[in-house]
């Protein structure tokens, strides 16, 4: 199994105070709305714990038809509404395609919120999945900022 390494950095301006922009980060209702990483994928979470330091979330992404991807999520930092820390890692059909530990920085932007995301990211499924994860992460980002 090879190895890779990554850092992904994204800024966006959002329409909406940093208080709102914190819940869509954390509220399972607004990440399957927001977290899809393509159009054609589906984010399913159901019957989880709420979102605080120290709990583990379970959740599936894929196809409508089939989501197939395992996604544990390890909230850690929970700073209303200024920073979100949590760790994920994705795995299907038995295999772990990637950890990643998603930082989040909000501060008030105006009306508005200046969001910087910092996706460190270890990759197990190969040199094209760098790509998955980066065109996953920015897809996402971009329907939060139209979501919120």
């Amino acid at each position: 199994m090879t190895t890779q390494l990554g850092t992904l950095e994204f800024t966006r301006t959002l329409g909406a105070d940093p208080a709102r922009v914190f819940a869509a980060l954390t509220s399972p209702a607004d990440r399957m709305a927001w977290g899809s990483p393509d159009v054609d994928t589906v984010v399913i979470i159901a019957d989880q714990p709420e979102a605080a330091p120290g709990v583990r979330e379970t959740s599936r992404c894929g196809p409508r038809d089939n989501p197939y991807v395992d996604v544990t999520t390890d909230w850690i930092v929970m700073e209303a509404p200024a920073r979100l820390i949590y760790a994920e890692t994705l795995s299907a059909e038995g295999e772990t395609l990637g950890c990643s530990l998603a930082t989040f920085e909000l501060s008030p932007d105006g009306a508005g919120t200046a969001m910087k995301a910092h996706i460190q990211i270890v990759n197990f499924a190969g040199a094209e999945m760098m790509g998955e994860f980066e065109g996953g992460w920015t897809h996402a980002l971009d329907n939060l900022s139209k979501h919120v």
